[in-house]
């Protein structure tokens, strides 16, 4: 998995990181996770980054398209949607975000699904001797 991830750029990271976190998804919402200014970009994304390197490093695609499948969670039926094939799928600890960090060129990346547990619209950044915090409140997302 660790050579998977270190393959993909900042864009598809960010693609993978929402499609773990969710096992499926819309173009739209991946276009909007990923800070993509398009449906299209969020298929070249799929089709031409993480599918082809998912292959050479698992020997298959990650992601598929699925005109219609039940949500195991919700029993919901969802229609076309991208979707995690579920050997996959890893569900962070119940309680636990998930967290990736990684560098890219001159930067340095920090990417943490918080769900719904916070109003991320008014993050508080600090840095201070090297160490960045981020903080949310709480309060807002009651």
């Amino acid at each position: 998995m660790k050579q998977f991830l270190a393959a993909l750029d900042c864009r598809s990271r960010a693609v993978w990181w929402h499609m773990c976190c969710h096992g499926h998804a819309s173009i739209g919402d991946l276009a909007r996770a990923a800070g993509l200014d398009s449906d299209m970009e969020v298929l070249l994304c799929l089709r031409q980054v993480i599918n082809p390197i998912a292959t050479d490093t698992f020997g298959e695609p990650v992601i598929e398209f699925v005109s219609c499948r039940v949500d195991q969670d919700t029993g919901e039926k969802i229609y076309f949607h991208w979707w995690l094939k579920p050997a996959f799928w890893l569900q962070p600890v119940k309680g636990q975000p998930l967290v990736d960090v990684f560098e890219t060129g001159n930067e340095l990346v920090v990417i943490v699904d918080l769900g719904n547990k916070v109003d991320s619209c008014h993050p508080e950044v600090t840095c201070r001797n090297g160490i960045v915090m981020i903080r949310f409140d709480h309060s807002r997302s009651r």
